[in-house]
C-alpha cells in the first residue's frame, strides 16, 4: 500500500467554526483529524456596523479574516459608492468572492500589518475595517502613520470555549502528532484549558499567533507559508519527514 504524507498522524484542529474542509483535507493525505474548537464566535453590535455604514463615506474596506467577511454580510451590503475592498489574504478573498464581491487589493504576504504597508491608497483617504473585539491595531497604526483616516467597527466577539476537566483529560490522554493554531486567542484558550500534550509538535498560520504562542511558552515547529490552511497542510508535511 502507498504511504501517505501525514501516515496515520493524529492532528487536532482548533480553529473556530466548520472544520470540515481541513478535516476532509488531512484524510485525505493519510491523518486523523481532531476537531477541537477552542474559540466561539458571537455578532457583535451589528446595528452599530449599520449606522457605520450609512454615516460615512469609505474609500476602502478592509477585511482581515474570513470571519469578518461572514458577520459583515450577515446584515449589511456594500455600499453602492466606490469603495475599494481589501482582503488579508487567498482564505478572505475566497470568502468575498462566493458573496460575488470584487477584491481589489490582496498583500504579497497574508497578514495585516503587510496588508497595511501595501495597501495603494493615499493621504486622507477613508478605510473602514469591520474585525474581532480582540483585534490589535497594527493595522491602524500603520495606516494613520500613512495619513489616512481609519474607522474600525468590532462586529464578532471572540470567546474561549472551556472544557470540562474529563474532556480536557481525554485530549491529553491521547497520542497527538500535532496542533494547529489559526490564532492567538485559540492559543490564549489551549493555556486556559490547561491542555498539555506530551511530544507533539505545534504548527501556526502565521507570525503573530506564533508569537502568543512564544508568550504562553509553547514551543513552534512551524509557520505556515503561505500563511493559510494550505500553508499548513505544507508545514505538517514538511514536520513529519523531520
Amino acid at each position: 500500500m502507498k504511504e501517505t504524507p501525514f501516515q496515520h498522524k493524529k492532528i487536532l484542529i482548533t480553529k473556530p467554526g466548520d472544520s470540515t474542509v481541513f478535516a476532509n483535507q488531512i484524510k485525505h493525505l493519510g491523518g486523523i483529524p481532531i476537531v477541537f474548537p477552542l474559540i466561539g464566535l458571537k455578532a457583535f453590535q451589528q446595528e452599530l456596523l449599520t449606522t457605520t455604514l450609512s454615516n460615512n463615506q469609505f474609500d476602502w474596506i478592509v477585511f482581515t479574516s474570513p470571519q469578518a467577511v461572514r458577520f459583515f454580510f450577515d446584515q449589511n451590503t456594500i455600499p453602492q459608492n466606490k469603495v475599494k475592498i481589501a482582503a488579508v489574504g487567498s482564505a478572505t478573498q475566497k470568502v468575498l468572492i462566493a458573496k460575488n464581491v470584487e477584491v481589489d487589493f490582496v498583500p504579497t504576504k497574508f497578514t495585516a500589518k503587510q496588508l497595511a504597508v501595501e495597501l495603494p491608497i493615499t493621504p486622507n483617504q477613508h478605510i473602514f475595517i469591520p474585525r474581532s473585539d480582540l483585534a490589535k491595531n497594527d493595522i491602524v497604526d500603520v495606516l494613520e502613520q500613512r495619513n489616512c483616516r481609519v474607522t474600525t467597527r468590532s462586529i464578532y466577539q471572540n470567546k474561549p470555549i472551556l472544557y470540562t476537566l474529563k474532556e480536557i483529560e481525554n485530549i491529553n490522554n491521547q497520542k497527538i502528532d500535532f496542533v494547529v493554531f489559526t490564532s492567538g486567542s485559540a492559543v490564549q484558550s489551549y493555556s486556559e484549558n490547561r491542555i498539555v500534550l506530551k511530544n507533539t509538535k505545534v504548527i501556526c498560520i502565521g507570525p503573530e499567533t506564533a508569537k502568543i504562542a512564544a508568550e504562553n511558552n509553547i514551543d513552534v515547529v512551524a509557520i505556515a507559508n503561505p500563511h493559510t490552511i494550505d500553508g499548513v497542510l505544507d508545514a505538517i508535511k514538511k514536520s513529519s519527514t523531520n
